[in-house]
């Protein structure tokens, strides 16, 4: 079983990433980074490439693409680095030809470059919501008791009639929303990881949950952090770390 991790670190988000073709249309490259699920980039031709250029090398251990239609257009991904934005160097980390329209992660190991790269192949330009390329904050423990990783709960309309008669029910989205709970972290892993990753990104800005990615990684969650977290002392110079997400099922 693997540890939860988040993901919300993005070498897409370092710079302006560049698009060899973009389509005609609200499809601009800057798209992917933007963290939203409802923006796109799409190339107007493949094979395609999305680059950003970090200004120096950078570290990065997964890849992430949530919102596509990859499948359902027959293309393919692969992950790419390079040292001298892809005239020699030209470095294949990871690749996948997705078996559906679902979120997907590849796990590689670390490795640092100051070019980072997606390519896209195959028989027709597909539409990518978020691209994601990072190195992922693991946490240091499994979850506490009480962790539902299939819960929904249902925003929605409820109609009667006028005589209170249930008529059914309009459906806007399914809401996944949990409390995360860690117990028995460092003080020095609260302060020295958890409080900057807080201040800098997990606070602000939406994210990405993966509880087991070892076992499960296709439950993938896009969500943003509640307004607060407890750290509680613990016995033994230890603590708890405990925060809420929540966002739309997967």
């Amino acid at each position: 079983m693997g540890y939860p991790k988040l993901f919300f670190d993005n070498r897409f988000a370092d710079a302006a990433p560049a698009a060899s073709s973009t389509a005609a249309g609200n499809y601009a490259a800057a798209n992917i980074a933007d963290m939203r699920s409802y923006t796109w980039w799409r190339p107007a031709a493949l094979p395609a490439t999305l680059t950003v250029d970090c200004g120096q090398a950078k570290a990065a251990d997964f890849a992430l693409i949530y919102g596509h239609d990859l499948f359902t257009q027959g293309a393919s991904v692969e992950v790419r680095g390079s040292t001298d934005n892809f005239s020699i160097s030209d470095e294949q980390l990871a690749a996948v030809t997705p078996a559906s329209d679902a979120p997907f992660l590849l796990e590689f190991s670390s490795a640092s470059y100051r070019y980072w790269r997606i390519r896209i192949t195959g028989t027709s330009a597909p539409s990518v919501a978020i691209a994601m390329i990072g190195a992922a904050l693991v946490m240091p423990r499994y979850l506490g008791g009480g962790f539902d990783p299939l819960a929904r709960s249902l925003v929605l309309q409820a109609n009667h009639n006028d005589n209170g008669h249930p008529l059914g029910k309009i459906i806007e989205f399914e809401r996944w929303q949990q409390t995360l709970s860690f117990g028995l972290v460092s003080w020095g892993w609260l302060r020295g990881t958890w409080q900057p990753a807080w201040r800098g990104k997990l606070r602000g800005q939406p994210f990405v949950f993966a509880w087991d990615s070892v076992n499960y990684p296709a439950e993938l969650q896009l969500v943003t952090a509640g307004d607060n977290y407890q750290t509680p002392h613990q016995t033994g110079l230890l603590a708890s770390l405990q925060f809420d997400v929540s966002g739309v099922a997967t």
